[in-house]
């Protein structure tokens, strides 16, 4: 019975002491309140005596560990909640001087206090930790470069430091071509920011092809022992919380797609966060992928200038072996042109020619280079041979169209400048692309050129409209098009030991010939070459006996690209009427001076360029059997006034014409030109006869959708023209015209813009050229061409000054402060041959942000330079100038001298 009454004594009074707690809550609020106030205080107390020592611990280069982590982020979560309890107590407190008589609103706050006061108290127990910190990942030592290599990659590291100052700037990129330097300078970057204070985290990471995120976790990881997380998620917690207070640098090398660098655990945003600074730079062979990081500023590696490749590759070789006999300094040299700058083969082939000590031994290393079969010399593995390594940029191309138009680029001889268009028109013949895909048949050309451009498979030449290739490059592409089409003897591209080597034309699919030296010209191409497809002749000096190369063309059936421009030719090839297969013919750049009568016979002749030739006899029905004509290109030719008349009207036959190039010397040619339907302008030359002083560019001309949607090039001739009047409408607008030039209106004084601005006619003009404009003074409006990149002026010899004036009159309010007087997009000026020229303009008002080079050539009064020593362009690389003109100058101050003088280039012409 005792027992009994004892159970039953304890249930009782476990039932009625909560039910008495519960009876008090409400008249015990306010002590219950006070009591997590108190609590709540001691816990703040402690929790700011551990973060003092998390603080220390980081000056110290320690990071917290993840259970200070955690009970930080606890204490935070409890004080907000304490402070939602104190707000209703203090809201409840305010009814009838303190009193509320709200039973249950008292109730839930004086329970909730003492649910909270028992958290509160357990937080602080756990909170005495013996040890607040853990060991901080360690940062990486500096990074070994080499030797330095030369003055641009100094200039392109103090360039990207000074990015990496700008707060503006939070994605940096280095891009260009493999093998130029681009890891070397990444490196030279990890190794400044690793000394300097900025930062508290430098970060070097390898991304390389087929990065991930996974990857890049597992790199940080093993290089900079991070925690191990059990998942990617996991993992980006841990870094994320290391880097979310620090000043951090991350370096991303060898990117070659985009890559979630907040899925790796970058915090983000990037930037200056809470005054901690954020940055990323990257280097990457692709600029798409800069675009794809969001990079806000680039810099393109280029190679090396012929002192510092020389210098690197001597250094490779070693002087024993360049010392070792008088003739291999020479050799060498020539070997170091052959490599045309590229580190990597600098280094790689130098290392190769160590030891090589007989002359004999660089002949055949040269010989080597000159066949575009580099990869022979080196004495590396396969994987690591410079081709191989190359090959990647290839390989990331995303098409085995873009592939192919690429391969097709080694066509072209080495060192030449290759014009986009003829590029293009290559690819269309060789069945790349498609013409019938665009109503503007070349911009899907131009797309393919951009995507080689930024693979850096090519590069910008000297003007928009040209690109080059590395010759380097153009080797790696031939041993790529040997390789890809297996039989090597498929693509015959070389120089005049092609002619020689008669057994190699059974299988020949393709061959670009150059023809240079006396003893090819009397050779030529054997008839049993019954497979050739694609011809390609170029740049012989020999005259007509270029002829001989092609002996017998009607032998060679199965060709469908012939393309004999440059050859000096007199006439049309004979035979090409046998060649019934033949789409794509290209007589550009010769002497011929009619068309044969025979040529309508070539039914399947889709692209008929004979731009810049002497044409002046078209015989009829021509023009009207070529049904398939896409492109017909007669630009700066003479056809006579009867043959031209023709010529137009059998024009309204070509159905499928996507590109006209036509010279005009007579008003009513070009209004009976307007008149027929779709047919596309592109290149454009007026070079009016009639006698008229003023050349009219109606607005009816400029709002021709003929001219408006397809004129690329425009050139304006008139012996007697002494002024230009241009008019035009709201929209009137040549948004394709790229190139303009005034050519040998030797009584032009001015040119009067009617009704339209030049910034609204020629919106995307970037090359301008004026030549033998004798009486023209000045050229004021071209200040206002937003995109022109290259002004050339020549034999302009009444011209003083070429910007005398600059008008804001017109611009509004909004517009006044941006509408500076300033050269936004100008790259290149040449100025020859003006007698008179005193001042270019007022250097104080005008400024040439982007100018990299210019040129000026028998000026012989020019007195000032456009520039003060403050205003230099920033991207100005050489003045060629003659050393008399020089010293004639005028400097404003003695610093711009001094400045300008390491860019300049003397010339003796």
């Amino acid at each position: 019975m005792d027992l009994i009454s004892k159970i039953i004594d304890s249930a009782i009074s476990s039932f009625i002491g909560p039910i008495s707690d519960h009876i008090t809550y409400p008249f015990k609020v306010s002590d219950n309140v006070k009591a997590l106030d108190l609590a709540i205080s001691e816990l703040a107390a402690l929790q700011a005596d551990v973060k003092n020592g998390v603080k220390n611990a980081k000056l110290l280069g320690l990071m917290q560990n993840n259970q200070v982590e955690q009970w930080l982020g606890r204490v935070e979560a409890v004080r907000r909640e304490v402070d939602n309890i104190r707000n209703r107590y203090q809201q409840r407190s305010r009814c009838l001087g303190g009193w509320s008589f709200n039973c249950w609103s008292n109730y839930w706050i004086s329970k909730n206090a003492m649910r909270k006061l028992r958290e509160v108290e357990k937080l602080h127990q756990k909170g005495n930790f013996e040890k607040v910190d853990t060991q901080l990942p360690p940062q990486i030592q500096d990074l070994p470069v080499g030797l330095d290599v030369g003055s641009k990659e100094e200039a392109g590291l103090q360039e990207i430091l000074r990015y990496i100052d700008d707060n503006q700037y939070n994605t940096i990129g280095i891009w260009g071509m493999g093998g130029v330097g681009k890891t070397r300078l990444l490196l030279r970057v990890h190794n400044h920011c690793n000394s300097s204070s900025a930062f508290d985290v430098v970060i070097f990471v390898t991304a390389s092809r087929n990065c991930s995120v996974e990857k890049i976790q597992a790199d940080l990881c093993q290089n900079y022992s991070f925690g191990r997380g059990t998942n990617v998620e996991s993992q980006a917690t841990i870094i994320r919380n290391y880097l979310s207070d620090c000043n951090f640098i991350i370096l991303l090398d060898d990117l070659w797609e985009q890559i979630d660098l907040q899925k790796v655990g970058i915090p983000f945003p990037l930037g200056l966060v809470n005054q901690f600074k954020r940055k990323v730079v990257l280097s990457t062979r692709l600029l798409t992928v800069c675009g794809l990081m969001d990079v806000q500023k680039s810099h393109k590696v280029v190679g090396l200038d012929t002192n510092d490749a020389l210098r690197l590759f001597y250094e490779k070789v070693g002087d024993e072996t360049i010392n070792s006999h008088p003739q291999i300094r020479s050799l060498a040299t020539k070997v170091v042109k052959e490599l045309d700058g590229l580190p990597l083969a600098l280094i790689t082939i130098g290392r190769s020619m160590h030891g090589k000590m007989d002359p004999k031994e660089w002949d055949h290393a040269i010989d080597l280079l000159q066949k575009s079969r580099l990869n022979e010399i080196e004495t590396v593995p396969n994987e690591e041979k410079i081709f191989h390594l190359l090959k990647y940029s290839y390989d990331s191309l995303e098409s085995g169209v873009l592939k192919d138009c690429f391969l097709a680029c080694s066509l072209w001889p080495e060192d030449w400048p290759i014009n986009k268009d003829d590029l293009i028109e290559c690819w269309i013949g060789l069945g790349l692309l498609d013409a019938f895909d665009a109503e503007n048949y070349y911009n899907p050309g131009y797309t393919l050129i951009g995507k080689l451009l930024s693979s850096c498979l090519l590069e910008q030449g000297a003007s928009t409209y040209r690109v080059k290739m590395h010759d380097i490059i153009r080797d790696m592409a031939l041993w790529l098009a040997h390789d890809s089409y297996v039989v090597r003897d498929r693509w015959i591209v070389g120089a005049d030991q092609a002619l020689h080597e008669k057994d190699r034309w059974h299988q020949t699919e393709r061959a670009a010939l150059f023809v240079r030296s006396q003893d090819c010209v009397d050779r030529f191409i054997p008839g049993y070459a019954n497979k050739l497809q694609f011809l390609m002749v170029r740049h012989s000096i020999y005259g007509t006996k270029v002829r001989t190369i092609i002996k017998n063309l009607g032998l060679f059936c199965t060709l469908t690209f012939l393309n004999l421009s440059r050859c000096n030719l007199i006439a049309f090839p004979e035979d090409v009427s046998k060649l019934v297969n033949l789409s794509h013919l290209n007589l550009s750049f010769n002497k011929i001076s009619s068309v044969p009568e025979e040529l309508k016979f070539v039914k399947n002749l889709k692209y008929l360029i004979l731009r810049q030739n002497c044409i002046g006899l078209f015989p009829k029905s021509v023009i009207s059997e070529l049904k398939e004509l896409m492109i017909l290109d007669l630009f700066v030719n003479r056809i006579n006034f009867e043959h031209l008349s023709w010529l137009i009207k059998e024009m309204e036959c070509l159905g499928n014409i996507r590109s006209i190039g036509i010279t005009l010397q007579h008003a009513i040619h070009f209004w009976s030109l307007l008149e027929l339907p779709n047919l596309p302008i592109r290149f454009l030359e007026l070079d009016y006869v009639d006698g008229s002083d003023v050349l009219v560019i109606a607005a009816n001309f400029v709002g021709n959708s003929k001219i408006q949607d397809n004129l690329y090039r425009l050139e304006l001739k008139g012996k007697s023209v002494s002024k230009i009047e241009v008019k035009g409408e709201s929209q009137s607008q040549l948004k394709y015209l790229e190139y303009l030039e005034i050519e040998g209106m030797e009584l032009l004084e001015e040119i009067i813009w009617r009704n339209i601005a030049p910034k609204d006619l020629f919106v995307r003009l970037d090359d301008l050229v004026i030549n033998n404009c004798g009486k023209l003074k000045d050229i004021s409006w071209v200040l206002e061409l937003p995109c022109l990149q290259k002004l050339k002026l020549l034999g302009c010899r009444n011209m003083i000054q070429l910007i005398e004036q600059f008008d804001l009159a017109s611009a509004t309010e909004d517009t006044a402060e941006t509408l500076t007087p300033t050269f936004p997009s100008l790259t290149h000026l040449s100025l020859q041959t003006l007698p008179q020229l005193q001042i270019i303009c007022n250097h104080q008002s005008i400024r040439f942000p982007s100018l990299e080079k210019m040129e000026i050539r028998h000026c012989p009064k020019l007195r000032m330079l456009p520039f003060q020593s403050n205003t230099i362009p920033s991207n100005l690389e050489t003045i060629f100038i003659r050393n008399e003109c020089w010293e004639n100058l005028e400097w404003g101050d003695n610093e711009l001298k001094e400045a300008l003088q390491p860019i300049v280039q003397f010339s003796t012409y």
